[in-house]
């Protein structure tokens, strides 16, 4: 077998690990581990072509964690390798606080260094090992078990994973490398240490091999989890391509507006309810995950009954701030920052920019109350931020725009005006006039999208036409000259 230093070399090219980088910052506890990572960076085979610093961080946990840290930045000073020290506040007293204590101050120290860099850790495999079977105890699913990953957000990298710690130690010894044995290694307060052990020695006596089955459970999960991933996410783009009032018709034709950063999802409630409760457990739980959110199993369970059982217009919240909430026929998932939608009892006062577009017959010209709107006379086309539209005189097919209709000076009153809906305004249909908050509630649109559609009025106020929502009425008189076509798209289509 070729040395630690050449196979570690060898990984990092399969692997990529460090492609791209600017930097490296190992995180250096002291132990054997880090300080033979730091060492095989600095001086082995694999050590790259970019600068490398330390990040060692005193806790503060037990008596002499001072002199520990001062003998590191020493050993770092003697090998030419920069190292930043951070002495804890006050003394950690958990593993979990101990651990976001680590990875905030390499963050730190890696930004300082470049943006670019990236951090080391020096896990390994058999601190996967542990961390599978401490998993395992707890009765984690697959995304659990898998257990550390070679990456961790936003730059970390732990190139010692595929290898054990006897390696480690057998090539620290043959190099002379130093390194300090702390004694909270062994304190059997901390529950990773009963099971390095205590709990793995006497399951590797029982199943030989153990240990290293435990840590290619790892992986086989992390590919379950993978593969998982991308069917459940294919699952909700088709989930909120079918949600209520969406057309199925492809985007338009030509250039049009970047829509704005979607904050939620929005999921068709009839097609979720009727999923297994497993596969719309998953489901619930990956979109709320996609959005920050951490539903655990009870909460998971209990959203499941939510989409079920839960009347429109109620919402319920989970870890990680995110809320989901009933609105007719559409679950909306949205993430901290965005404002919940209304009651479907409410009348929302539209909130989008939306267009006030003035259309005349072509003779027609505008008089100076309209002067800072837009005019369109003959053919035109505006853009705002939830959609487009385009006006034409004339024969004017179907251009690609997925809501399209047709009017004539004989039949209505112009100028006509596309722009939001506002309370109080009411449509003409074949058997009256209706209020348009009636017919959004009957066309099951929900709350949160209501304030994003456009109305087309004749000169009165009367609304002719809801793109999405409404067929225009058929022509009353005979069209003897050029009909006025107007077509929409609004960025919900897609």
């Amino acid at each position: 077998m070729s040395a630690l230093d050449e196979r570690l070399a060898a990984h990092l090219h399969a692997t990529g690990l460090l492609e791209g980088a600017t930097g490296v910052v190992v995180g250096v506890s002291g132990g054997l581990d880090s300080m033979t990572l730091l060492h095989l960076m600095r001086f082995g085979a694999a050590a790259p072509p970019i600068p490398v610093r330390a990040a060692h961080i005193d806790h503060r946990m037990r008596p002499g964690s001072g002199t520990d840290a001062e003998w590191v930045a020493s050993t770092c000073a003697e090998w030419g390798v920069e190292c930043d020290v951070h002495r804890a506040a006050e003394p950690v007293t958990t593993e979990a606080a101990g651990r976001a204590l680590r990875y905030r101050c390499f963050e730190e120290a890696r930004t300082r260094l470049h943006p670019g860099a990236v951090t080391m850790t020096a896990h390994t495999a058999d601190d996967q090992t542990e961390t599978v079977l401490f998993r395992a105890a707890r009765g984690s699913g697959p995304r659990g078990l898998s257990a550390i990953r070679p990456r961790r957000p936003p730059a970390v990298v732990r190139p010692l994973l595929p290898f054990r710690r006897a390696e480690l130690q057998a090539f620290a010894l043959q190099r002379e490398i130093p390194f300090r044995d702390d004694p909270t290694n062994r304190d059997p307060r901390w529950t990773r240490n009963r099971l390095r052990h205590q709990v793995l020695p006497a399951l590797e006596e029982a199943v030989p091999g153990a240990a290293r089955a435990l840590a290619a459970l790892a992986d086989t999960a992390r590919d379950h989890v993978t593969a998982l991933d991308e069917l459940l996410d294919a699952r909700i783009a088709a989930l909120a391509a079918g949600e209520p009032g969406h057309t199925g018709e492809p985007p338009p034709a030509g250039p049009r507006p970047a829509a704005p950063e979607s904050h939620e999802l929005s999921l068709d409630r009839a097609a979720l309810a009727a999923l297994a409760d497993p596969v719309l457990a998953l489901i619930l739980r990956r979109a709320a995950a996609r959005l920050g959110g951490d539903p655990g199993r009870t909460a998971t369970a209990a959203l499941v009954r939510f989409v079920r059982e839960a009347r429109s217009g109620r919402r319920v919240a989970v870890a990680g701030g995110v809320t989901i909430e009933r609105h007719l026929g559409t679950v909306r998932i949205h993430r901290p920052g965005d404002p919940p939608a209304p009651s479907d009892d409410d009348a929302p006062t539209p909130t989008a920019t939306g267009p006030r577009v003035y259309i005349g017959v072509p003779e027609h010209r505008h008089d100076d109350d309209h002067e800072d709107d837009d005019i369109t006379s003959g053919a035109g086309a505006i853009a705002w931020n939830d959609g487009s539209a385009r006006v034409a005189w004339g024969p004017a097919p179907r251009r690609g725009y997925p809501h399209v209709a047709h009017f004539a000076p004989g039949d209505e009153q112009f100028p006509l005006v596309l722009r939001p809906w506002q309370p109080g305004d009411r449509a003409r249909m074949p058997y009256g006039h209706k209020k348009v908050k009636k017919l959004l509630l009957e066309a099951r649109i929900p709350a949160h999208r209501r304030n994003r559609l456009v109305v087309l009025t004749d000169a009165s106020g009367l609304v002719l036409w809801i793109p999405g929502v409404t067929e225009p009425a058929a022509p009353r008189t005979a069209r003897t000259g050029p009909t006025c076509c107007v077509e929409v798209s609004l960025h919900d289509d897609n």
